[in-house]
């Protein structure tokens, strides 16, 4: 079985965990201590980052968004990418927009504003990620637009990409009722019982 070496915390271990278990993929699960990365990490991946899927072969593969694609080629099931190009590409346009829309920005607002009082924050740098953030919603919103799902009529990777960042916007104050069809999908998707075991699949390793 192939193993999953991932941080409970991380929003792109996280996207892995969900495409995973939507698709009904056994993998071990290699919880990650930050503290106390694994000895083994510089021989799976240069970039000492996670997450890293581990064949049964022993071959790593890094990377959230490599690794899903690896998946998608190679298990078998219902797929998650469509099969025309456009609606593909479409899926990784959405994941581009919810990393450096709405990840890294918040990310680094994070950076800025942790162990800080309001008052020592950089607040033109704030409020430069939080518009950013904002519209990278909108965007979404737009591309959402009143369907129940991103691309097409059901569930694709472009969804899964952008679950865990819809999911935790409103903790920076950004209100979701502002974009109701994209609060609306982030309810749908946290229902589902893929998401569920993502977020059990790290709670039961701490």
């Amino acid at each position: 079985m192939p193993t999953l070496y991932h941080f409970h915390d991380c929003p792109y271990c996280y996207k892995v965990r969900l495409y995973a278990h939507e698709r009904s993929i056994a993998f071990t699960s290699a919880l990650c201590q930050r503290d106390a990365l694994p000895p083994e990490l510089p021989s799976l991946t240069p970039l000492m980052t996670l997450p890293v899927w581990v064949l049964d072969n022993g071959k790593p593969i890094f990377g959230s968004t490599t690794i899903v694609q690896y998946l998608e080629a190679t298990e078998g099931g219902d797929p998650l990418f469509p099969a025309d190009p456009m609606q593909r590409a479409r899926c990784l346009m959405a994941d581009e927009i919810a990393d450096a829309g709405l990840l890294q920005p918040l990310l680094e607002v994070d950076r800025l504003t942790r162990g800080k009082e309001p008052g020592e924050w950089d607040l033109v740098r704030w409020r430069t990620l939080m518009a950013k953030a904002r519209r990278g919603l909108d965007v979404l919103e737009a591309i959402l637009g009143g369907r129940d799902w991103l691309i097409g009529d059901k569930l694709s990777y472009a969804d899964i990409a952008i679950a865990l960042p819809i999911s935790v916007v409103e903790r920076y104050g950004l209100d979701l009722s502002k974009h109701p069809g994209l609060k609306s999908l982030s309810e749908r998707i946290e229902r589902r019982p893929a998401s569920l075991a993502a977020r059990k699949t790290a709670a039961a390793a701490t």
